[in-house]
């Protein structure tokens, strides 16, 4: 089965990303010294559904932009909304989005709609600069920096999304392809609080919307009738056992994008406008462990094989790298504060026990330790240079303690 996939896409060419916004940040008046900032979301007020929906979408799609990633490698397109501004010497707007639309990159820019009175639409870019992300969350902040009196609209959340029920009517908005900035589409919540696994990301709890979504929607906003933030985009469905499929796509909740947008502006600091320690979610972890299913020897005889649960530190910044280096383990179990986690509920189930490994480690914190115990994968080469793989018998043990995570962009 395919995870969801993400809904950002790589491009070579110059592209429009569009985006999604938080609105209301307070911060203090002078850029030239450290400071921390501190952040009054936008909610609105509940009113009835707007009866004039052009004019509403009107009034709200300004508040998704376009973002573009650069790297060395390539540029990657997504969306954002604009969610608040401050007044220094220059108005500075903070931007959410995705993540995985930031991730990897060194440089960010958005462009920005404008509607006239008369309609005719424009975009303005902008240079933005990171402000901090959270991996975990899917959740990722800019700020761009206007010259004094340039204003720019910012969403309002919905009061709380927890409360969004299934059928509700939602707009997406969003830069699907990278190419199609401002792009609207319709449908309603098909269920709340979805299980999803996210490639590269983990276990999350989203929406499930069946409204029209594509590579570049990624970190765009679903509003309801009254303009209201109620989620981001970040995921869907694109094949399921080989067959594709459609009308299955996902959103980071409203309170979710919210909390973690807080603690990434209210955690950052700056000197000159310029940021000198990136936001983090306070408490959050990255354990950098994936998960999968072999089937190996159970032992150098070769007389009999099972399936094991492999373990793999997912990157050079996992813990679990200093120990495990590069390769695989066969685990024996997984405890997290000295509870073990129960792997025979898996039924067998290879997906099954691949998701419970996944879920003990989703939820752990900054100062958790988690200790796996496991054998070494060796291997057994026949006359004919054939190499087959066996588990050690004798279990060793990897104990780390998780440490508060920040994400660092590569900036050259």
């Amino acid at each position: 089965m395919k995870k969801y996939r993400a809904f950002s896409v790589i491009i070579v060419a110059i592209l429009l990303i569009c985006s999604m916004t938080l609105a209301g940040c307070s911060l203090p008046e002078t850029d030239k010294e450290i400071r921390s900032y501190t952040v009054d979301i936008k909610q609105a007020a509940p009113t009835a559904s707007s009866d004039n929906m052009p004019e509403m979408l009107a009034r709200i799609r300004p508040t998704v932009v376009d973002v573009t990633s650069y790297s060395d490698e390539a540029t990657a397109a997504g969306s954002g909304v604009i969610i608040g501004h401050t007044t220094a010497q220059n108005e500075q707007y903070f931007i959410v989005t995705n993540h995985h639309v930031i991730d990897g990159g060194s440089s960010f820019s958005v462009d920005v709609l404008s509607i006239a009175e008369d309609g005719t639409e424009s975009t303005a870019v902008y240079d933005a600069q990171l402000i901090g992300s959270s991996r975990k969350r899917d959740v990722a902040v800019l700020s761009i920096s206007l010259e004094s009196g340039v204003e720019l609209p910012t969403a309002s959340f919905i009061a709380d999304s927890d409360a969004v029920k299934v059928g509700t009517e939602v707009y997406a908005i969003g830069n699907p392809l990278g190419i199609l900035g401002g792009t609207v589409t319709h449908g309603i919540i098909s269920a709340t609080k979805r299980q999803v696994t996210v490639e590269e990301i983990g276990t999350m709890t989203l929406m499930q919307t069946d409204a029209s979504i594509n590579g570049g929607n990624s970190g765009g906003g679903l509003f309801d009738t009254q303009g209201q933030l109620v989620g981001i985009i970040n995921s869907g469905y694109d094949t399921y056992n080989e067959q594709s499929v459609e009308g299955l796509n996902f959103a980071i909740p409203a309170n979710d994008v919210k909390y973690a947008a807080k603690n990434l502006i209210e955690t950052h600091e700056e000197n000159g406008g310029k940021v000198t320690k990136y936001g983090y979610v306070e408490g959050d972890a990255a354990p950098d462990v994936s998960f999968s299913v072999a089937t190996l020897y159970t032992s150098l005889a070769l007389t009999s094989r099972s399936n094991y649960l492999i373990a793999a530190a997912s990157s050079s910044d996992s813990p679990f790298y200093h120990v495990w280096g590069g390769t695989d383990k066969a685990v024996v179990s997984i405890s997290v504060n000295g509870t073990e986690v129960d792997l025979s509920q898996s039924g067998g189930s290879s997906y099954a026990l691949v998701a419970i490994a996944n879920n003990a480690l989703t939820d752990v914190k900054a100062g958790d330790i988690v200790t796996i115990e496991y054998r070494d994968i060796l291997y057994s080469r026949n006359i004919f240079g054939m190499a087959r793989s066996y588990v050690d018998s004798s279990v060793k043990t990897a104990t780390v303690t998780l440490t508060q995570y920040v994400y660092e962009p590569n900036i050259n």
